[in-house]
């Protein structure tokens, strides 16, 4: 198992001041094969080192920390697209691996579990009563009280798959 990040990430928000917006990124696993050490992904121990995805794609239980979020953001959906299937089993967990980061602690699939990346023209979103961190569960949304990311567990090998994450998150500014 690999803890992925992107090269150089940082924590923060795409606005300034408290305000609510909506993070999205594309996971395109063919291209982050086929770029190797320039295709933006590290290592989370070492973060500004270009590290190359093997050419079977992200390995089951590898983590992808999609999004870095800063302290005081809160997280209200988390959701997604599959533009390109895996064309086999392949489902993913998002959620929050470290157990510091939230209000709540760890929950590898606190907004999403055993969502689909399987078939193309797919949207998934947290919408499950039983996930802790779901908008059924927690209706305000999840606050991370420390600097912390948005995960993504792989529970299937996957080297095909093309697909987009998105999170709504609001700032709330720096609980100091």
């Amino acid at each position: 198992m690999s803890t992925y990040q992107y090269k150089g990430a940082g924590y923060g928000l795409p606005f300034s001041g408290p305000q609510s917006g909506h993070l999205v990124r594309r996971i395109d696993a063919p291209t982050l094969i086929a770029n190797g050490v320039n295709a933006g992904l590290a290592l989370v121990a070492t973060p500004n080192t270009g590290v190359a995805l093997a050419s079977t794609g992200f390995a089951s239980s590898d983590i992808l920390e999609v999004f870095w979020v800063p302290k005081g953001t809160l997280v209200r959906k988390v959701g997604g697209y599959v533009i390109t299937g895996e064309g086999a089993t392949a489902t993913i967990d998002v959620g929050v691996t470290a157990s510091t980061e939230t209000e709540d602690g760890t929950d590898a699939d606190g907004w999403l579990n055993n969502a689909s990346i399987e078939t193309a023209g797919v949207t998934f979103g947290t919408t499950d009563a039983t996930l802790t961190m779901g908008d059924d569960t927690v209706p305000g949304g999840e606050l991370y009280i420390t600097n912390g990311s948005i995960d993504i567990l792989f529970n299937n090998a996957v080297d095909t798959a093309v697909f987009l994450i998105w999170a709504e998150v609001f700032w709330l500014g720096t609980l100091a």
